[in-house]
């Protein structure tokens, strides 16, 4: 009888860990939200590497209809500011910039940028920058200034998470992938097929205190296609 608790409760604990794992899963995020694969994958990278709620980020996605990347600044400043994810929105509604916000919630500049600059005199693609770029280093261990290289380029935010991805987990350097997605019509469902990479796959990612995002900017990191 006692045995049979044990397995039964092994079970059930098996059961939720998938349970977790699947609602956690980039292609669990794709179907139940009706997002892209890359605004998918950019929400789960920006929770886990911010520790944050991703289905609070999904939500305020969806209420606004702003972008993740877009929407990147205002989590943060929510996370270090102590805020409610709505109310920094709400003041983004108002025609208030992610910088001029911040400064007025007494987000530390260092926050953002290490020079230190004026959160006021940021431009919103250049605070977007800074969190995509610390968030993207930080979830694949790769240089700031790989990253910079990759934006330089004219890649957008979610396709520079694509070659990321599909170069950690082959192996490969970021220009032999790039190369291939080119090939095949810049169709990276394709790419992961051809090197064998699941959809779902991510490095482990360590949790940070969302403080201090822009450490390791590089010049150019605004430089793209726009906020994407």
């Amino acid at each position: 009888m006692v045995k049979q608790a044990i397995v039964i409760l092994n079970l059930l604990i098996l059961l939720c860990a998938n349970l977790f794992a699947q609602d956690f899963s980039i292609t669990a995020i794709v179907q139940k939200n009706g997002l892209s694969w890359e605004e998918a994958a950019a929400a789960l990278l920006l929770a886990k590497v911010l520790d944050v709620d991703m289905t609070m980020v999904i939500s305020t996605r969806k209420e606004t209809a702003m972008p993740v990347f877009v929407l990147a600044p205002a989590v943060v400043i929510a996370k270090v500011g102590k805020k409610d994810l709505k109310e920094i929105v709400k003041m983004r509604s108002k025609g208030h910039g992610w910088g001029v916000i911040a400064h007025r919630l007494g987000i530390h500049p260092g926050t953002f940028n290490q020079q230190r600059v004026a959160l006021s005199k940021l431009s919103d693609d250049e605070l977007i920058g800074e969190v995509w770029l610390s968030v993207l280093r930080q979830s694949f261990s790769v240089p700031a200034s790989q990253i910079v290289k990759l934006r330089q380029k004219g890649l957008g935010w979610g396709d520079i998470i694509a070659v990321l991805q599909v170069s950690a987990a082959s192996k490969l350097p970021t220009e032999k992938v790039i190369a291939h997605w080119q090939e095949m019509d810049k169709d990276w469902s394709k790419v992961r097929s051809h090197f064998g990479v699941s959809p779902d796959w991510l490095p482990p990612i360590k949790a940070t205190s969302g403080e201090g995002v822009g450490k390791g900017r590089g010049k150019g990191v605004g430089k793209g296609k726009g906020g994407r």
